[in-house]
C-alpha cells in the first residue's frame, strides 16, 4: 500500500466489510482484522496479521467470513465444493441434489458433471418408457439454489458435460432456451481426442450406454462442425465455458494416483478436484511485493518466498480450524485423504503497471511465468517441510506421487524440494490455484482481481454523502493512483492521457486475446491446479475470434479458458431485462410528475462545446436507481435552445422513453462549429449540445444490454451491467465470474 495509506481507508472497502464480513458487534476494521488471525497458530498470527493489516496476503472470502464463527453459526470456510457425478438413478440424483442443499445452506458453491445420466430419449424401466435427458436434470439443481439462499442471494453452481454425450448439442444451446438457468455456469469438458477431430475436421463419435437396460446410443458428428457451432454460441451467448479434461487430469501433484480422478471445477473454474473436494484458497497481492515502483522495480524476491512459507502453512491451519463446520462427514473425509490447497496470486495488473511492463507483452509473460515459478517450488518445499512435521496428506504414497508431471518437473528444476518431497512427502496434495478474488480484491485496494489485466484504468462513482451534495469523483485503479502521485500529477487525468502518458498502461479489451493466452499458459507451467481467465473482447469480435482463442489454449496447454464477447446475450445473466413492449399507445402517456417522487439522487458533470465553455449537466435518478429528469447550467450557448433540448430530454424520460433511446436521438446532429475545434486537436469537446448531454446520460446510465453504436467503448469504457445487490450498473466480467465494483458483489462468492 502507500505510505500512511490503510487499505480499508475508503468508501468501497468499508461498504464490503459491513455488507459481507464483518459479525454482530464488529464496526471496525482492526476488529475484523484481529478475528481472521485470531484462528492461526501462535507462530503464524503476528505476521498474517500483519500481512491482513498491509494487505499483502489474504484468505478467500468464505474463510474472512467465517473465521471466529464457531459456536456462533453454521458457515464453511471453504469457498467451493466437487460434488460426485450422479449416477444414472433417481436415487443418486436426489442425493446429490440434497448435498447440493447442504452445501448452499453453508454458505459454499458446488461443482457437478452429469454425464453419467442417460440421454434424452433412452429407455427406462418405469411409467415414463424414455428418459428425459441429462440436461433436464438442472432444472431440479437450479431450483435448489434458489431456494437455499445465501443472505437472499442464490449460491454459485457449474455444470459440466463430456464432449462424448449424446445430449451435447441439447447441452450447448441450454441457456438460449431456459432463461430460468441463466445463474448457472455451464461447461463442456473437452478431451484431446475431440480436439484433435476438431483440428483435422474428422468425425466423432458420441456414445453412452445405458447399464440398466444396455441400451447403447450413439451418434456420429462433425467435431469441427460442432465446435464452430460451440464458438459461435459463445459469441452470442458467453456460455458453455471450455474445460480441457485430460489436461485437468494429466497435470497436476495427484495425476499419477488411480483413485483420483476430476470430473468438473469449482464456479470460477480455479479449482478441479475429485468428488467431495474443496477449495481452500489464499491470494498473495503481487504489487506488495514491487520494491522501488515505477523508477528502477524489481520484485521483491525474499519477501515473496516469505509471504509463500507463511500462507502455505496458514492454509494447512485453516483446513484444521475449519474442519468440524464442513457440511458433509464426505468432506471430512476428503480433508483426512488430500489436504487440498489452493495458494494463488492477485494484483498482478497493478504489478505489472508498477514494473513498467505492458500486459501480454514478451517481458510481462517472461515476468509472470518467474514469479510463479518461484512461488509452487516454495510451495512444494514448506508443504514438504510441514509433512515432515505433521505427516503427509492421507492417501500419501511417493509410488504416485513421483508420476506426476509436477514433480518430475522439480527433479530438473529445484533437485532439493524433489529431494525433500521424496523423504517426507507432501502435506498437501495440491498447493496452487489462482482465483478471480474479485471481492477481495476491492476490498484491498486491487481494481483487477487474480491474474486478470486492468478491465478498466479508472471509472466515475458518485459519493452518497449529503455533505457533499452527490459530487462525482473518479476512482483510480491502484497502480494508476500510485503511479500519478509518483509523477506529482493531479488526478484528474482521462484515461486517454494516462495512457498516452505511460504506454505500458493497458485495459483488458485492448490485451491481444493470444497475448492474455500466452500469459495464461505460462502461469500454468507452474500452477498443479487451475487458473481462472477471462478473456474480454470488443463487441466486434467474431465468432473465428473466439475459436482461434479456445485452440490457442488447448494448444497451449491450459486447463481451460473463458470469453467474454462485450454486448453478448449474456448480459441476461449480469441481471439485464431484455424484455420489450412494443405495443405503443400512441397520445396516451403523462410524463410522471416530480411531486410524485418522494427523494431525487443526481449527479453533475461537465461538458464542452464550441458555444458553451462549461455545460453543468444534472442527471438526478429515482430511489429505485431510474434516471427521471435533467438539468442543465450553461456558460453560454443559446440558453432558450439548451433548455429546451432539457426539458423535452426530462419528459421523455419521466414519460418512461428508454434513456438509449433518448441517448440516441440526441446524437445525431453534429454541430460544425464543435467538430472544427475537433479536427484542430481539442480532445474535450462534445459535437453538439444534444451531443454532450447524450455523453453525460450515457456516462451515468452506464447501457447494460448491447454496447450501441452511438457509444465508442474505447472513449467510454465504464458500461457494465446492473448488480442484483446494489442495483448501480458496476458490473464486470472477471475470471470466469462476475463481480460489482461499487459494493463488492461477486457472482462465485
Amino acid at each position: 500500500m502507500s505510505d500512511n495509506t490503510k487499505w480499508y481507508d475508503n468508501e468501497i472497502s468499508q461498504g464490503i466489510l459491513k455488507g459481507k464480513y464483518y459479525h454482530k458487534g464488529e464496526n471496525k476494521p482492526e476488529q475484523f482484522i484481529e478475528r481472521v488471525a485470531s484462528i492461526f497458530s501462535d507462530r503464524l498470527r503476528p505476521q498474517m496479521r500483519s500481512y491482513l493489516e498491509s494487505a499483502a496476503v489474504c484468505p478467500a472470502g468464505r474463510t474472512l467470513y467465517a473465521a471466529g464463527a464457531k459456536g456462533k453459526f453454521k458457515s464453511s470456510l471453504s469457498n467451493c465444493y466437487i460434488l460426485p457425478a450422479p449416477e444414472d438413478n433417481i436415487e443418486s440424483i436426489f442425493k446429490v441434489n440434497q448435498e447440493i442443499a447442504k452445501i448452499f445452506s453453508y454458505g459454499g458453491g458446488i461443482g457437478v458433471n452429469v454425464s453419467k445420466l442417460r440421454p434424452k430419449g433412452s429407455s427406462v424401466n418405469n411409467v415414463a418408457r424414455t428418459s428425459t435427458g441429462a440436461v433436464s436434470f438442472l432444472k431440479i439443481f437450479n431450483a435448489t439454489g434458489e431456494v437455499i439462499s445465501q443472505n437472499g442471494r442464490r449460491g454459485a453452481m457449474i455444470v459440466g458435460l463430456n464432449c462424448d454425450h449424446p445430449d451435447i448439442y441439447e447441452f450447448l444451446h441450454l441457456k438460449q432456451e431456459n432463461e430460468k438457468l441463466s445463474s448457472m455456469n455451464i461447461s463442456i469438458l473437452f478431451t484431446d481426442k475431440f480436439m484433435k477431430a476438431v483440428a483435422s475436421h474428422n468425425d466423432y463419435e458420441l456414445c453412452f450406454k445405458v447399464k440398466t437396460t444396455g441400451q447403447v446410443i450413439k451418434k456420429i458428428i462433425n467435431a469441427a462442425d460442432f465446435f464452430d457451432e460451440y464458438c459461435k454460441t459463445q459469441w452470442d451467448w458467453g456460455d458453455p465455458g471450455a474445460l480441457f479434461i485430460d489436461q485437468i487430469n494429466g497435470y497436476n501433484l495427484l495425476s499419477g494416483y488411480p483413485d483420483y480422478k476430476i470430473d468438473i471445477t469449482n464456479p470460477c473454474a480455479e479449482f478441479g478436484g475429485n468428488a467431495y473436494n474443496s477449495c481452500n484458497l489464499m491470494s498473495i497481492n503481487l504489487y506488495n511485493f514491487i520494491d522501488n515502483k515505477f523508477a528502477e522495480p524489481r520484485l521483491n524476491k525474499e519477501g515473496l518466498l516469505l509471504a509463500v512459507r507463511t500462507a502455505v502453512q496458514a492454509l494447512d491451519e485453516i483446513l484444521t480450524y475449519g474442519y468440524d463446520s464442513q457440511p458433509l462427514e464426505e468432506n471430512r473425509k476428503c480433508i483426512d485423504d488430500w489436504r487440498s490447497i489452493g495458494l494463488g496470486i492477485l494484483g498482478l495488473a497493478d504489478a505489472l503497471v508498477a514494473m513498467k511492463l505492458k500486459y501480454g507483452s514478451a517481458e510481462s509473460i517472461a515476468f509472470v511465468e518467474e514469479v510463479m515459478k518461484t512461488v509452487f517450488i516454495e510451495a512444494a518445499r514448506t508443504s514438504a517441510l510441514v509433512a515432515r512435521e505433521k505427516g503427509p496428506f492421507g492417501k500419501y504414497d511417493w509410488k504416485y506421487t513421483s508420476k506426476s508431471p509436477l514433480v518430475k518437473m522439480l527433479q530438473e528444476e529445484a533437485p532439493d524440494v524433489y529431494t525433500l518431497i521424496e523423504k517426507y512427502g507432501l502435506r498437501n496434495g495440491t498447493l496452487l490455484s489462482i482465483a478471480p478474488t474479485g471481492t477481495i480484491s476491492l476490498l484491498l485496494g486491487a481494481f483487477a482481481g487474480g491474474c486478470e489485466p486492468l478491465y478498466e484504468v479508472s471509472y466515475e462513482r458518485t459519493t452518497h454523502k449529503m455533505e457533499d451534495q452527490h459530487k462525482a469523483f473518479r476512482v483510480y485503479a491502484h497502480s494508476i493512483r500510485d503511479l500519478l502521485s509518483f509523477h506529482g500529477i493531479q488526478e484528474d487525468l482521462d484515461t486517454a492521457t494516462i495512457k498516452k502518458r505511460f504506454p505500458w498502461v493497458i485495459e483488458s479489451h485492448e490485451v491481444p486475446y493470444l497475448n492474455r493466452v500466452k500469459m495464461q499458459a505460462a502461469m500454468q507451467k507452474y500452477v498443479d491446479n487451475s487458473i481462472s481467465s477471462t478473456v474480454n473482447l470488443k463487441h466486434e469480435a467474431t465468432p473465428e475470434d473466439i475459436k482461434n482463442i479456445y485452440m490457442a489454449a488447448w494448444q497451449a496447454k491450459c486447463k481451460g479458458i473463458t470469453v467474454f464477447r462485450d454486448g453478448c446475450k449474456r448480459g441476461n445473466i449480469l441481471g439485464v431485462d431484455a424484455s420489450e413492449d412494443n405495443d405503443i399507445q400512441y397520445d396516451s402517456v403523462h410524463p410522471k410528475k416530480r411531486k410524485d417522487i418522494p427523494r431525487i439522487d443526481g449527479c453533475t458533470l461537465i461538458r464542452h462545446t464550441s458555444c458553451v465553455d462549461k455545460m453543468y449537466i444534472t442527471i438526478n435518478k429515482t430511489p429505485g436507481g431510474q434516471i427521471f429528469e435533467v438539468f442543465t447550467n450553461a456558460s453560454g450557448g443559446c440558453q432558450s435552445n439548451i433548455a429546451t433540448i432539457t426539458r423535452l430530454v426530462s419528459m421523455a424520460l419521466r414519460a418512461g422513453i428508454c434513456v438509449p433511446d433518448i441517448i440516441k436521438q440526441l446524437s445525431v446532429s453534429k454541430c460544425s462549429a464543435c467538430q472544427a475545434l475537433l479536427r484542430n486537436g481539442r480532445k474535450d469537446v462534445s459535437l453538439s449540445c444534444g451531443n454532450a448531454i447524450a455523453s453525460a446520460l450515457a456516462e451515468v446510465y452506464n447501457e447494460a444490454k448491447t454496447t450501441p453504436s452511438y457509444i465508442n467503448r474505447e472513449e467510454d469504457p465504464s458500461i457494465h451491467a446492473e448488480c442484483p445487490e446494489c442495483h448501480h450498473f458496476t458490473l464486470k466480467p472477471e475470471g470466469n465470474c462476475v463481480t460489482c465494483t461499487r459494493c463488492g458483489w461477486s457472482k462465485c462468492e
